[in-house]
């Protein structure tokens, strides 16, 4: 059975690592071979915005781009150096699709909804295609983890012996 994600929202816990694989697939169900293909993935506050606050590549292992100190960034500027990006022929199983985001990068997204799309570009004829977008929500973990500075309940004694 085949699933149209065309559209296909995301939610995505602050902090944590995203994986995503899918199979893109022709009428047939068949998958189509994505060896000559590029793929680039951009995640934006709004569809319209210029700026990013994610773009993933083909460069695995290190095509997990995200926003540095000076926050929302143009494409190809972002910060890397951790474990993400897009893989075509996924495993060498024709037309699948891998899709890994770092949980550094997302601790570097802003929480809330933002929009994202997948594009396919085939260098043999120019096309751009589209293959998958939607909303992409970063949202707040549930669990907190709180840190207090040590205490100590009673006067440290010092002993050995000096030598």
């Amino acid at each position: 059975m085949s699933t149209d994600l065309s559209n296909y929202d995301i939610y995505l816990y602050k902090g944590n690592t995203f994986k995503l694989d899918f199979s893109y697939t022709d009428s047939n169900n068949i998958g189509i071979d994505l060896t000559n293909y590029d793929a680039n993935m951009q995640i934006r506050r709004s569809p319209y915005d210029d700026l990013l606050i994610a773009e993933l590549t083909e460069s695995y292992p290190t095509g997990s781009f995200g926003r540095g100190l000076s926050g929302d960034f143009q494409s190809g500027t972002g910060i890397t150096g951790y474990t993400g990006g897009l893989i075509l022929n996924y495993d060498g199983v024709t037309g699948d699709v891998h899709i890994e985001i770092d949980s550094e990068t997302s601790y570097a997204m802003p929480l809330g909804k933002n929009y994202y799309d997948l594009q396919l570009y085939n260098p043999a004829n120019g096309a751009r295609t589209t293959i998958i977008r939607g909303r992409f929500e970063i949202l707040e973990n549930s669990v907190s983890i709180q840190r207090s500075a040590p205490e100590l309940l009673t006067d440290p004694e010092i002993t050995g012996g000096s030598g």
